[in-house]
């Protein structure tokens, strides 16, 4: 899954080496997989002949052979998601399943296009969900289309993790248990009902206080919104070690343990989802109250150059549908970046985004624009 933390590495240019982004619809299953490894195949073989005296035929084979891979493969065909986008550059490439659809086109340049792999480069969709109870604790990571279990190492996940087997304690009396037949019996342990709860209660404070201090690495290395999901007891409970500054207020009381990955997605997205839709109302509302004091713009130049210089605090970009598909002159569509005025918006849009990200600022991408008349608007920092 790509994420924010990829950016840096993504959106790095070098002049010196050409860069190749590949974007395609594709099914997630059924018969259309076949017309889709086509649809691939045409889009490659009219790549290949705009590199054609650009390149030899022996650095054409070599940049381009994870595409051909790619065209190659039968089974993956089988198992897509909604979009695919493939990046290359000498020596180094990485594939995407995306999981809403993206437009058709290729790009050639100096750099790597995003655009429309923004919805999933902001993380505005993205989350992580930590389903809890004292049997089995998962961490999953996930957005709108699904969720995904993480790896646990370190990390106590049940309560027997952290509890050991429970001993005889100073607050029970033993008593013999006659057994018949026998002249004596097995001794019989007897606590305090009241003693009894509040030893368990301390067990599983320990228990979530380790399991938080062992997550706390993978949260904020991701430094996504979190979602709870268990009994009302262990979601107060993780709350209550204040471990983690983004846990959301809304959480799923329920215990997730007969729970597949799947209903847990179908459980906890609404929960996203409402917080995404507050958030867009806030900066829209925020945007429309600044008009008159400079601190926003829907002029792509002078967005274009505040994103460069760290002042974009908020940027929107219209999406559904992208930029590049509206330019885009038919299907197979190769762009030469910074060759084709055709596409010059795109490529304003898309620098200004990846500065913005870059910088820290927020990138929301909608098919409603803020300014109707504009492809992008921006709250600015200052």
């Amino acid at each position: 899954m790509i994420t924010r933390a990829d950016l840096p590495f993504l959106a790095e240019a070098d002049p010196a080496a050409l860069h190749i982004s590949m974007f395609m619809p594709t099914h997630r299953f059924g018969d259309q997989s076949r017309a889709d490894q086509l649809r691939w195949k045409n889009l490659l073989n009219a790549l290949e002949e705009s590199l054609e005296g650009r390149l030899r035929p022996a650095e054409i084979d070599e940049l381009l052979a994870p595409a051909r891979e790619l065209r190659d493969d039968a089974w993956g065909w089988q198992h897509m998601s909604d979009g695919v986008a493939l990046f290359m550059r000498p020596g180094w490439h990485a594939s995407y399943r995306v999981p809403y659809s993206v437009p058709e086109f290729s790009t050639v340049g100096d750099r790597l296009v995003l655009g429309p792999l923004f919805r999933l480069l902001t993380g505005d969709e993205q989350f992580l969900l930590l389903a809890i109870s004292q049997r089995n604790l998962r961490l999953l990571e996930g957005d709108r289309q699904q969720v995904v279990e993480l790896e646990l190492n370190g990390v106590p996940t049940a309560l027997r993790d952290v509890v050991e087997a429970q001993e005889p304690r100073s607050d029970t009396m033993a008593r013999p248990a006659a057994d018949a037949g026998t002249k004596g019996g097995s001794a019989v342990f007897y606590g305090h009902g009241a003693a009894d709860e509040h030893f368990k209660k301390n067990e599983v404070t320990r228990f979530v206080r380790e399991a938080a201090s062992g997550l706390r690495p993978l949260l904020f290395e991701r430094g996504l919104p979190l979602v709870l999901v268990g009994p009302d007891l262990l979601v107060s409970e993780y709350r209550g070690t204040g471990d983690y500054p983004h846990i959301l207020d809304d959480a799923v009381i329920r215990n997730p343990d007969p729970l597949s990955s799947g209903e847990l997605h179908r459980l906890a997205w609404p929960v996203i989802e409402d917080r995404l839709r507050a958030e867009r109302s806030r900066l829209i509302e925020q945007f429309r109250s600044l008009h008159g004091t400079g601190r926003v713009s829907s002029d792509r130049a002078e967005i274009h150059e505040a994103a460069l210089h760290g002042r974009v605090e908020t940027l929107f970009v219209q999406a559904d549908p992208w930029c590049w598909e509206q330019a885009a002159s038919g299907p197979h569509a190769i762009v030469a970046l910074g060759q084709d005025d055709r596409y010059a918006i795109c490529e304003q849009i898309e620098a200004a985004a990846v500065a913005t990200m870059g910088n820290g600022g927020l990138v929301h991408a909608s098919s409603a624009p803020v300014d109707p008349d504009s492809p992008m608007s921006a709250i600015f920092r200052y």
